[in-house]
């Protein structure tokens, strides 16, 4: 009993430390426990959606009827056939209306029921945002359609206009859904076969043997859509796989670092009480209870720590998952929690630093009573930097400031350790926001000489109109992996729309095989290296040798020149797929397959990096208030250790200042060179986080770090570390002068 009312003295005395212990593990393991809980939760509502609702593996058009009946028969799939219009409810605001489906892609009811006659299902933001209520009228096509109800689409649960929007504007664009006998009254239809196979192995493969079979029956496919890049469908998979590494990465990453620094603590903590220990050990304490009472320390502060952060992560959850709900609308039936991720944020610091405690005071428990009341074996021996140093030239407060870091390496250790993991913590979202402020700049501004590109249901051929510039496209997949597909692009070889260069910065012209530097980092190749891919739309397979490699991040591209392209696709001398334009142009009706804005991209890309910023900011607040802890922890620690040489200073009449300058100040330093270690460190970090981020979000993101970023960190580093010395000049002032004569009759 006598030991454990020490364990609750010795907590209260230096509480700050044990509090600090407490909150870091808090922290840490309510981040695991939420981020881990989400994704589980976010897969399992895709997953369920996307069986029970039919969701499609490919949505396409032809230019003549198709016989679903057989189409399905003969590929084992089910097949119907639906459509979109693309109605202007408001001068500026646009409803896109699907056609009700009843075997893929099955509409979801929210809230209200399925469409009758003259009645529309609406998406509930969209909805709100302009005030339909159910039961309220819209009109479309100069048609009255009642709100029946709230829908959720399968094929459709990002809601965004297209890809180059990114982020929706409820304000100007919403779907609905009604029935297939109103959809027919609609202007401007676009009829969509929806297939999905029943066998769920090798999709891409069972979609080129569709491709190849329609055409033999003398059909042309005007369009053809894979779900898994439907930016509507495929942002929410790749959201769960973000997820699912940010939450097994970050926050693991953060209670392994909290457990080795509160390890490296209770260490210290250990050490300095070696004259107690043999105190206790001459009093006839025994081995065993000595150890079940230094356990008691890492063993409270995991608990209490890990328990309650676990006990916040539970609540945070459904916070956090009902916000992705809102971001992908789906069906959402009821939250479940792992608890064996509890089990796991609990035990892993109890193990860790209850393991650490148990190996520091066997090792302490060998030496005898005697000289662990002197203060242990070592205490009074230089170590090999101290008995090194020539430190004669120099005056008494650089001497002492030099002698107290060298002195105690352990103590520097900690202190360079923690302010390393403070700076990464800081300095995260500050990456990402630069990486993909380059991916923009360096990346789609660079590479893009042009405003507008337009993509032909149908191959041309001659010349393209005046002030344009042609190109053709092909979309292939690796023959030995067609989960990864990428486009082959034929260009003019000396055209001035397309900027690219190399490794080194020089101008690269695409005369060659050209292969863009994220797309060789994603399939692992170089120059000289042969790429053999199959075209999705016949199934023809071809082989390519990397003759360049250029250094854009604007996307997964292999560049090669249009003469080149063509006689290996086999199509004419002048023939192109698309045309390149620094001005909008209007077409026939039905001739244009795809138009792509740089403006709306580059304006895409904005509008993410401005939704970026909240989380951003707040990843560095957090990550400052962790860092203060840290910083916190190690500097008080500097303190408790000098407690006697603070004592004497006291004695000798050094004034708060002058003490507080050479105690506090000596490890500016430390503190500096730790945050010059932090920034490669993660850098380093972040860069085998994004290559595992490559197949989700079907680009390389660049691991950069902005200059005036690196600065504003090591501006908030060391006001964090002015912070935690400001916070410690009052342990300084309650040391009393009778500190020293403690010390010496010991």
């Amino acid at each position: 009993m006598s030991l454990l009312k020490k364990v609750i003295r010795s907590m209260l005395e230096h509480k700050a430390r044990y509090v600090g212990s407490m909150l870091l593990l808090t922290i840490s393991s309510m981040m695991f426990v939420m981020t881990n809980n989400t994704s589980i939760n976010l897969e399992r509502t895709f997953l369920a959606f996307s069986e029970q609702n039919v969701l499609s593996d490919a949505e396409f058009s032809a230019d003549s009827e198709i016989d679903i009946s057989t189409i399905g028969e003969n590929f084992a799939a089910k097949v119907e056939l639906g459509g979109t219009a693309d109605c202007e409810v408001n001068p500026g605001q646009t409803l896109r209306v699907f056609s009700m489906m009843n075997t893929v892609n099955i509409p979801a009811v929210q809230e209200g029921k399925l469409p009758g006659a003259s009645e529309i299902m609406l998406d509930r933001v969209f909805a709100e945002t302009n005030g339909y209520n159910i039961g309220d009228t819209i009109t479309l096509a100069n048609k009255d359609f009642t709100v029946s109800g709230y829908s959720l689409l399968p094929n459709f649960i990002y809601v965004v206009q297209s890809k180059e929007v990114m982020m929706n504007d409820p304000n100007t664009f919403g779907v609905g859904v009604v029935g297939q006998a109103d959809f027919t009254a609609l202007p401007n239809q676009n009829q969509v076969y929806a297939i999905r196979f029943n066998e769920r192995d090798k999709i891409q493969t069972q979609e080129t043997a569709v491709k190849n079979e329609l055409r033999s029956q003398g059909i042309r496919i005007t369009s053809w859509q894979s779900t898994d890049k439907k930016i509507n469908v495929s942002y929410v998979p790749m959201e769960v796989s973000v997820l699912s590494t940010v939450s097994a990465a970050v926050p693991l990453v953060m209670l392994a670092l909290t457990c080795v620094l509160l390890g490296m603590l209770v260490w210290r903590m250990i050490k300095s009480e070696s004259v107690l220990i043999g105190i206790f050990y001459a009093q006839g304490y025994r081995k065993q209870e000595l150890r079940r009472h230094y356990l008691m320390f890492p063993l409270l502060v995991s608990v209490i720590g890990a328990a309650v952060g676990s006990i916040l992560g539970i609540f945070l959850t459904d916070v956090m998952f009902n916000f992705m709900a809102t971001a992908f609308p789906m069906p959402v039936h009821e939250t479940i929690y792992n608890n064996w991720l509890i089990v796991f944020a609990v035990l892993l610091p109890i193990i860790v630093l209850c393991g650490v405690t148990w190996v520091i005071i066997g090792r302490i428990l060998k030496t005898s009573p005697a000289i662990l009341m002197k203060g242990g074996e070592s205490k009074s021996k230089a170590n090999f930097i101290e008995k090194n140093l020539r430190l004669d030239r120099l005056k008494f407060n650089r001497k002492f400031q030099i002698r107290e870091q060298a002195r105690s390496l352990s103590r520097s250790f900690f202190l360079l350790f923690g302010v390393v993991v403070a700076t990464m913590l800081i300095l995260y979202g500050f990456t990402m926001k630069s990486s993909v402020d380059y991916m923009l700049n360096e990346g789609v501004k660079e590479m893009y000489n042009l405003n507008y590109e337009y993509v032909f249901k149908s191959g041309k051929t001659g010349e393209p109109p005046a002030g344009t510039e042609q190109f053709g496209a092909a979309y292939v997949s690796l023959v030995n992996d067609d989960d990864v597909s990428f486009y082959i692009t034929g260009v003019l070889p000396g055209t001035e729309r397309i900027r690219l260069k190399d490794l080194s910065g020089q101008t690269l012209k695409p005369e060659q095989n050209t292969i863009t530097a994220p797309m060789a980092q994603k399939l692992d190749v170089s120059v000289g290296d042969a790429l053999t891919v199959f075209d999705t739309e016949n199934g023809k397979e071809h082989s390519f040798i990397i003759e360049q490699v250029a250094d854009t991040y604007a996307g997964d591209f292999l560049f090669m020149p249009l003469d080149r392209f063509n006689a290996e696709f086999g199509l004419p001398a002048d023939a192109y797929i698309g045309i390149w334009s620094d001005e909008p142009m209007t077409f026939s009706r039905g001739e244009i397959q795809t138009t792509k804005s740089i403006d709306a991209i580059v304006a895409g890309f904005d509008s993410l990096i401005n939704q970026m910023g909240p989380m951003i900011y707040g990843l560095i607040s957090a990550a400052f208030i962790v860092g203060l802890i840290i910083i916190y922890i190690a500097t008080g620690l500097v303190v408790d250790e000098s407690r006697a040489s603070i004592s004497l200073m006291k004695v000798f009449g050094y004034r708060k200042k002058e003490i507080n300058k050479l105690i506090l100040n000596s490890h500016t330093v430390i503190v500096v060179l730790g945050y010059l270690l932090g920034v490669p460190a993660l850098l380093g970090t972040v860069d085998i986080f994004y290559q595992s981020l490559t197949e989700s979000l079907q680009l390389v993101l660049p691991v950069k770090l902005n200059v005036w970023y690196m600065l504003l960190g090591l501006i908030v580093v060391m006001v964090t570390y002015e912070f935690a010395k400001l916070m410690c000049r009052k342990k300084v002032a309650r040391i009393p002068m009778n500190e020293a004569l403690k010390a010496g009759a010991e």
